[in-house]
């Protein structure tokens, strides 16, 4: 589970690659040069990090999306 007061990610449980001390977002402080790895809040159950956050599903369906 992500610690929601993270001074790293600040509660988003994930970091960039490249710049582990910058959570992984385009917002102010944040940083995405790499790919997003897991911050050191997020390691999950038995060690796998919570990936619930960061999957996004989006309709691509063009039937659907009018």
């Amino acid at each position: 589970m992500t610690d929601s007061h993270c001074t790293v990610c600040h509660g988003l449980g994930w970091v960039c690659e490249n710049h582990p001390d910058k959570a992984w977002t385009e917002g102010v402080g944040g940083c995405q040069c790499g790919a997003g790895m897991p911050c050191v809040c997020n390691s999950g159950v038995d060690g796998v990090p919570d990936i619930e956050a960061v999957i996004v599903e989006i309709e691509t369906d063009p039937k659907r999306l009018n």
